[in-house]
């Protein structure tokens, strides 16, 4: 999975960017998108594939464990052991860069672990692994607030759109926005990474009145900004926007924002 996600760009998410390259009429917004998708091809049509980016990240992975799943984990102490063991193999086998380090001193740990790894118990026999490989061009831009509980949607969308003026060029536009709202401050985190696990979803809008007004407005303002692909300037600053809710507390407001780089790099299996 970790090779599929560095390798393969999904093909939905290819013509999303076709089109933008359509719309655009700035030449050089027009070029750096071209760019893009010439990149992605010779990452797939290559004698030996090569990664969609330099950076191949840091892993994170969603598990979705059945109830009736049984498992030993000899001689491993812990699941996250297990989950960073598969990795690790990965990240050599297919010689993708090792970009983790210890926060402190800095010294890289030699195989591009621990991932990051969170758990969820549902119903059923099976295990599914939804993995997101997550560079920190992108990821440094991320930000959480605690907006004030009498809050609105204006006040949220405000928060997004500048989250995003204030990165401009460095997440490497055009981005993929997953915004979290509510729960709590961790919660709020979670629900933006996971606004953009699913490729297919940012495509159709948002069951939810209120989430998909929001969505389109913070696009709308976001792609106005005139930042561009590469930061070039243009009117595609970002392809897609999706928002997830939970509730919170009364004196509360959480908001997460989530930016992925062009390359939004996902892959999901079961067992």
């Amino acid at each position: 999975m970790a090779r599929e996600a560095n390798f393969i760009f999904p093909e939905i998410l290819t013509r999303l960017i076709g089109r933008a390259v359509e719309r655009e009429k700035k030449p050089l917004a027009k070029q750096a998108l071209s760019a893009i998708l010439d990149n992605i091809r010779l990452a797939k049509k290559m004698p030996r594939p090569l990664p969609l980016c330099q950076d191949t990240g840091m892993i994170e992975v969603f598990l979705e464990i059945g109830n009736e799943v049984k498992f030993g984990l000899k001689p491993f102490s812990c699941l996250e052991d297990v989950v960073s063991e598969g990795v690790a193999a990965a990240y050599q086998k297919y010689f993708l860069r090792l970009s983790v380090v210890d926060p402190l001193t800095r010294k890289n740990t030699g195989n591009n672990t621990p991932a990051v790894v969170h758990t969820r118990l549902i119903s059923g026999n099976k295990i599914k692994i939804h993995l997101l490989v997550k560079g920190f061009g992108s990821e440094n831009m991320g930000k959480v607030a605690n907006l004030p509980p009498g809050s609105g949607r204006s006040e949220i969308e405000d928060f997004v759109v500048k989250c995003m003026e204030d990165a401009g060029s460095k997440p490497c536009p055009p981005v993929f926005i997953g915004i979290g709202i509510g729960g709590t401050m961790e919660k709020a985190a979670l629900l933006a990474k996971e606004a953009l696990l699913y490729p297919e979803e940012l495509t159709v809008p948002n069951k939810d009145r209120e989430l998909r007004a929001l969505e389109q407005n913070v696009l709308r303002r976001i792609n106005k900004s005139g930042i561009g692909p590469a930061g070039l300037g243009g009117q595609t600053t970002a392809l897609a926007v999706k928002a997830k809710k939970f509730p919170t507390h009364i004196a509360g407001l959480p908001v997460a924002v989530n930016i992925s780089c062009w390359a939004l790099r996902v892959a999901h299996g079961e067992i």
